[in-house]
C-alpha cells in the first residue's frame, strides 16, 4: 500500500518493537533467549533518558474477597499523591498552578482575597490568613470513561482554577447591554472590600480551559470498573489516601528544593451528578425524583419534598431556607472526601454544580427537544401535500437543519433526526435530544433562526405568542455561552447579565411547559437539573447582594476539558497491558506530559527569538 494512501493510519510502535530497535542500534541480539518484559524495560529506559516525569508512582495493597471461592487475596492499585504533583509543578512550571497573568504568589494571594468575599467560612482563612500567597487553590474531579470490553474506568484528577494559557476569545459587552436595561434591579452596589492591587491582579486571571488537558489536569489515580464495582472498598481506600494527603498538604505543606514551603487548599469537587452520587454516598440526589412520593433531591437543600418545591423559580425561592440544614450523606458513615479541609459548617458546599452537564448537556437538550417537537406537531415543518407521520417530519426537519449548517459553514456531528435520537418511544414520552455539547449549540442556533423566520413569515398562523416565548427561551439558552468569553472573575454587570439569562431560561421553560399542556403535547418536563441551574443563578444573586466587586465565573467549575482528559486516559487504558493497566497509564501520561513541556519550551524560545528579530528591524 502506498504511503500516500489516505486510508492508511499512522503507525504506532509497540514497546516490543521499540526495544528491538534499541538493541539493534546498540549491536545487541534482538531475539535474546529468555522471557522479557518490553513495556517495563522501555519505561525504565525512558525514565533514565529523562523522557518521563520524576514523580513517584506509589502502590497500595488491598485485601479483596474472591467471588468464586470465599478466600482473601491482595490486589495492587497505583496512585500519585497531590503533594507530589504540587512539589513538581512549583519547582519546574509554577505557571501551571499560578496562571499566566503574573507571578504565582501574587495570583494565589489575589485569588484567595477575592474568594474570601464569597466564602469567608473556608478553613483557609483561619489557618493561613497570614500566608495566602503560599497556598495553591485546587479543584478535584472524577468521572468514568470507557475502557476494555466496554467496562468503565474511573479517573480521579486534580487541577488549579487558574488558567496558564491566554484566551483570545475573551470579550465582554455586558456593561453596554445592562446599561440599556433600567428595568432590572442592581441587587446592591460594590462595597469596595478589595484593595486596588487585588482587583487589578484578579481581573487578569483566566479560567483553566485552554491548552492541552494533560498540562492542566493531573492524574491522581485510575481504576477499572471490573475492580471497584466488585470490590467497592477499593475506591474508598483510594479516596482516603488522597484525602489524607490533601490534609497533609493543607496543614503541613510540602517543601520545595529551595527550602520554601507551599500549601494547598481545595475549593471544590467537580463532576457530574452521577459521580457526586456515587462518591459522596448522597442520600439526596436526582435518584430521588419519583412520581408518587416527594423526597428531597438536592444535596444543597431540602427541595423536592412537600414543603420545598424544586420547581420554585421565584426571586426568593422557599427552598433557600433549607440550604445546608442537613448533611446529604449518612452522618454515621460519611464519605472520605467530606474530610478534606474545606468548611466545617457545610462541607457539602464543596460539591459544585457543573454548568456544562447541567445546562449544555441537560436543560439545553430539553429545550431543543421540546421546541422542535412542538414545531413538528403543529406542522411548522410541513408543506402542501407532505406526509404527517413523525418519521417523515423528522426527516424534513433534518434536511432543513443540514441546509442551514451548509449555508453557515457548520459541521455537525449528528447525521439524522429520529425518534430514538429525541427519546420518543411513544407520543407521551418527554422529548430531549441525545446530542453532544457542540451539536446542542448548533441545534439551538438553528432553532433561533427557524423561530425568527416563522415570526416574520409564519408557516402556520395563530401561534405568534407561542413562537415568541420559544424564541425567548432559545435566545436565553444561547446567551449562557457568555461564561466561555469571560475570565475567572465576573464583573458585577457580567454577573447580573448571566443571572438574568439563567432565570429567563428557567421561567420561559416553565411557561412553555404550561403551553405544552394546553396543546396536549408532552414536552418541557421539569427535572432536577433545572433546580441545579437555579442554584447557580442563586449563587450569582447572593454575591451581588453581598456587594462583591468580582464574582466567581461558574465556568470555573465546568467539566468540559475534564471530559477530554478522561477520554484520553480511558483510551490509554485500552492500549496497555491488562494486568498492570493503572501503572502503565501513569507511565505513558508522564511520557506525554514531558513531551508537551519540551514542545512548550521550544515554542516560547521560538517566539522570543522572533520578537528579538522584529525589535531589531523596528530599530
Amino acid at each position: 500500500m502506498s504511503l500516500a494512501c489516505p486510508t492508511m493510519q499512522t503507525a504506532q510502535a509497540t514497546a516490543e518493537s521499540a526495544e528491538r530497535s534499541l538493541k539493534a542500534s546498540a549491536g545487541q541480539p534482538t531475539h535474546a533467549p529468555g522471557a522479557t518484559n518490553a513495556s517495563r524495560n522501555m519505561h525504565a529506559k525512558f525514565a533514565k533518558l529523562g523522557y518521563s516525569l520524576p514523580i513517584e508512582i506509589e502502590c497500595t495493597e488491598h485485601v479483596c474477597t474472591s467471588e468464586d471461592v470465599q478466600t482473601l487475596q491482595n490486589f495492587t492499585t497505583y496512585h500519585v499523591k497531590p503533594r507530589s504533583w504540587i512539589r513538581h509543578w512549583m519547582t519546574h512550571a509554577p505557571e501551571l498552578l499560578g496562571g499566566c497573568s503574573g507571578p504565582a504568589s501574587d495570583n494565589f494571594e489575589a485569588f484567595w482575597r477575592t474568594y474570601q468575599v464569597q466564602h469567608p467560612n473556608h478553613v483557609i482563612f483561619e489557618t493561613h490568613s497570614h500566608q495566602l500567597e503560599k497556598v495553591v487553590p485546587l479543584l478535584l474531579h472524577g468521572d468514568e470513561g470507557r475502557t476494555v470490553k466496554r467496562t468503565n474506568y474511573l479517573v480521579m484528577s486534580m487541577e488549579s482554577p487558574l488558567g496558564s494559557v491566554n484566551d483570545p476569545n475573551i470579550r465582554c459587552a455586558c456593561s453596554e447591554e445592562m446599561a440599556g436595561r433600567k428595568d432590572l434591579p442592581s441587587y446592591g452596589n460594590d462595597l469596595g472590600t478589595l484593595s486596588p492591587k487585588t482587583l487589578e491582579i484578579a481581573r487578569k486571571q483566566l479560567t483553566n480551559y485552554k491548552g492541552h488537558s494533560y498540562l492542566s489536569k493531573w492524574l491522581l489515580f485510575g481504576v477499572g470498573g471490573w475492580i471497584y464495582k466488585k470490590q467497592p472498598h477499593i475506591m474508598d481506600e483510594l479516596l482516603q489516601i488522597a484525602t489524607a494527603d490533601l490534609q497533609q498538604l493543607f496543614y503541613n505543606g510540602v517543601e520545595l528544593s529551595n527550602g520554601e514551603r507551599v500549601f494547598g487548599a481545595v475549593i471544590g469537587v467537580k463532576g457530574d451528578m452521577a459521580f457526586h452520587k456515587q462518591t459522596m454516598r448522597l442520600l439526596r440526589s436526582y435518584y430521588n425524583c419519583g412520581q408518587k412520593v416527594n423526597i428531597p433531591l438536592c444535596h444543597h437543600c431540602l427541595a423536592g419534598n412537600d414543603q420545598y418545591k424544586f420547581e420554585d423559580f421565584g426571586e426568593d425561592p422557599s427552598w433557600v431556607a433549607s440550604m445546608y440544614m442537613e448533611r446529604p450523606w449518612p452522618v454515621e458513615n460519611p464519605p472520605p472526601l467530606s474530610n478534606i479541609p474545606y468548611d466545617n459548617t457545610c462541607p457539602e458546599q464543596a460539591l459544585q454544580g457543573d454548568i456544562f452537564h447541567i445546562h449544555k448537556l441537560g436543560v439545553a437538550r430539553d429545550v431543543i427537544g421540546g421546541v422542535l417537537i412542538i414545531l413538528l406537531r403543529l406542522g411548522f415543518m410541513d408543506h402542501e401535500g407532505s406526509t404527517k407521520n413523525m418519521t417523515d417530519r423528522f426527516t424534513r426537519a433534518h434536511s432543513y437543519f443540514a441546509m442551514w449548517c451548509s449555508s453557515n459553514g457548520k459541521t455537525p456531528g449528528l447525521r439524522s433526526f429520529s425518534k430514538a435520537y429525541f427519546n420518543l418511544k411513544t407520543l407521551v414520552s418527554a422529548p430531549w435530544v441525545n446530542a453532544k455539547g457542540s451539536d446542542s449549540t448548533l441545534l439551538l442556533e438553528w432553532l433561533d433562526f427557524t423561530l425568527r423566520l416563522n415570526l416574520q413569515h409564519p408557516s402556520v398562523e395563530g401561534h405568534t405568542q407561542l413562537l415568541r416565548h420559544m424564541l425567548q427561551l432559545v435566545e436565553s439558552s444561547l446567551a449562557v455561552r457568555m461564561v466561555h468569553t469571560h475570565r475567572l472573575w465576573l464583573e458585577r454587570d457580567c454577573a447580573r447579565r448571566l443571572y438574568v439569562k439563567l432565570m429567563t431560561v428557567l421561567r420561559a421553560y416553565s411557561v412553555m411547559a404550561q403551553s405544552a399542556m394546553r396543546l396536549k403535547i408532552r414536552a418541557f418536563v421539569l427535572k432536577p437539573k433545572h433546580h441545579s441551574l437555579h442554584h447557580i443563578a442563586w449563587f450569582l444573586k447572593t454575591e451581588l447582594r453581598k456587594g462583591a466587586a468580582l464574582i466567581y465565573n461558574p465556568q470555573g467549575y465546568a467539566c468540559e476539558m475534564n471530559e477530554d482528559f478522561v477520554g484520553r486516559i480511558s483510551r490509554l487504558s485500552r492500549r496497555v497491558g491488562f494486568r498492570l493497566c493503572d501503572k502503565r497509564v501513569f507511565e505513558r501520561v508522564f511520557l506525554k506530559v514531558t513531551a508537551l513541556l519540551r514542545r512548550r519550551k521550544e515554542l516560547r524560545q521560538s517566539r522570543s527569538r522572533s520578537s528579538r528579530v522584529k525589535g531589531k528591524f523596528r530599530k
